[in-house]
This record gives C-alpha cells, sequence and structure tokens, in this order.
C-alpha cells in the first residue's frame, strides 16, 4: 500500500501566502527562475510556464508566487499565511466569497505592480469566480495594483509552450551570449537574404539548439505565440530589441 507524506520537502520553497496542495498523490510542480528568488512551487503546468514567461520578459524586476490574500469583506491586503487563516476564520459562516489570493504579484521596472491570475482556455472559471476576481480587482487598485488575468492555451501543442520552455532553458545560459563577431554576421546573413532559423543557424555554422538562445538575448525575433522554433520559423535581427518577449498583454483577457 502506498503511503503519502503531507507535503514532503516542500517547507522550505512554498512561502506564499496560500501554499500549494501537493497532498495525497498530488503532484508539485518545482521550477528555478531567478526573478522569483529561486525555487518555486505550483499547483498546475500553467502557473509554472507563466512564471518561466515573467522570469525572461526584460520588463520584469521581480516576481513572488502566491504573494498575498485579499479580504473582500473588509476591503484589505494580508500579507501572512496567518492573517489569511484569521481572516477565513472570522468570514467562516458568511455566505459567497471572502478570501482572494492572485497566483503572482509581478513588479516590472516601470514600476507598475501586478497581480497575475493564471487560467487555462476553455477553463476561466464559474461566474462566482469571475465575481470574485471583480472584487478583488476593486480592493487592490486602491493599494495600486493592477490586476491581469493571463490565459494560457490549452493545447498542449501550442507553440507557446515550447517556445516558453525553450526561451527559459535558454535564459539560464549567459555562457552562450553572442560574441560582437557573431552579433555582426547576423546583420551579414540578413542582407543576403536569411529568413529561417535554419538560414540563421547554418550561415552562423551553430547548432540549432543555440537559436533559441539568440532570441531570447534579443538578436533575432520572432512571434513566439504563433510559430514554434524549428527550422522553417521566419527570423529576423533585431540587435538588441526584446518587444517580442513582451508577451503577457497578448494572454490577458
Amino acid at each position: 500500500m502506498r503511503k503519502y507524506n503531507s507535503r514532503p520537502g516542500l517547507k522550505n520553497i512554498d512561502v506564499g501566502v496560500r501554499k500549494a496542495s501537493p497532498t495525497f498523490g498530488r503532484e508539485a510542480f518545482i521550477t528555478f527562475v531567478e526573478k522569483g528568488g529561486g525555487l518555486l512551487v505550483f499547483d498546475n503546468d500553467a502557473e509554472r510556464l507563466v512564471a518561466h514567461m515573467l522570469g525572461f520578459d526584460p520588463r520584469v524586476r521581480r516576481i513572488q508566487a502566491q504573494p498575498f490574500a485579499v479580504d473582500l469583506v473588509e476591503g484589505r491586503v494580508l500579507r501572512s499565511a496567518q492573517q489569511r487563516d484569521e481572516a477565513r476564520r472570522r468570514h467562516a459562516q458568511r455566505k459567497g466569497a471572502s478570501i482572494y489570493t492572485p497566483d503572482f504579484y509581478v513588479e516590472r521596472a516601470d514600476g507598475k505592480q501586478l497581480a497575475v491570475e493564471v487560467k487555462l482556455q476553455g477553463f476561466l472559471g464559474s461566474e462566482a469566480d469571475q465575481d470574485r476576481l471583480s472584487q478583488a480587482s476593486t480592493v487592490l487598485s486602491t493599494y495600486g495594483y493592477e490586476v491581469a488575468r493571463v490565459v494560457m492555451p490549452n493545447s498542449t501543442h501550442h507553440p507557446l509552450r515550447s517556445n516558453i520552455r525553450l526561451l527559459h532553458a535558454a535564459a539560464q545560459r549567459p555562457d552562450l551570449r553572442p560574441t560582437d563577431q557573431l552579433i555582426e554576421r547576423v546583420g551579414q546573413l540578413a542582407d543576403a537574404g536569411a529568413s529561417t532559423l535554419f538560414d540563421y543557424a547554418r550561415g552562423l555554422e551553430v547548432s540549432v539548439n543555440l537559436m533559441p538562445t539568440l532570441v531570447v538575448c534579443g538578436l533575432l525575433s520572432t512571434d513566439i505565440l504563433s510559430a514554434h522554433l524549428e527550422g522553417r520559423t521566419p527570423l529576423e535581427p533585431t540587435y538588441g530589441g526584446l518587444d517580442h518577449l513582451h508577451v503577457m498583454e497578448r494572454l490577458v483577457q
């Protein structure tokens, strides 16, 4: 008979206000995100992918998983698990939603602060869930937070899902950043008519496995939301531009 520990090995890394719940055999999704302070734990893969996406978004300075809770009854932000638990007890007899916890806090370099809710396409939640998010948005706006509901593609074959994984892995390899010679060669190849990932890989005499690094560092770009990073993918030089990594807003619904 298989036995499960309640939360084996997670107490030191699952430090959010609301804990992930990989109990009794439920899977925990653990990953490393530097902007999140290191190891993070999530309830599902969609949240992990969003953490990776925010990790390589150049506008994002810091993220935090399960950062705080919102007391919808008293209209205040709860900064600790203890405060959240106390509020739940106070409102235990009340009908309707009383507590809301965003999936992420996002701090951007321009000073914007976001509370991010992650959903899967086709599974946006009930009317009650959406009403709770609306109530939380009203409260959070008084604290200077914007609320964004990010809807991830549900299909495991969607280009964005595979591209996020490739770009996240590439972002962990600063040792593979392009040299000045490589940057100059990209411009020469573009002038000579290179237009696809394979064209640039062949012209640069590098493995196609290196190409995501050139995309995440801003040497080359493509629409990572609509095209898989593969040989026939159209690429163009950006010479340091990183707008193609600004994806989150295109997923907000």
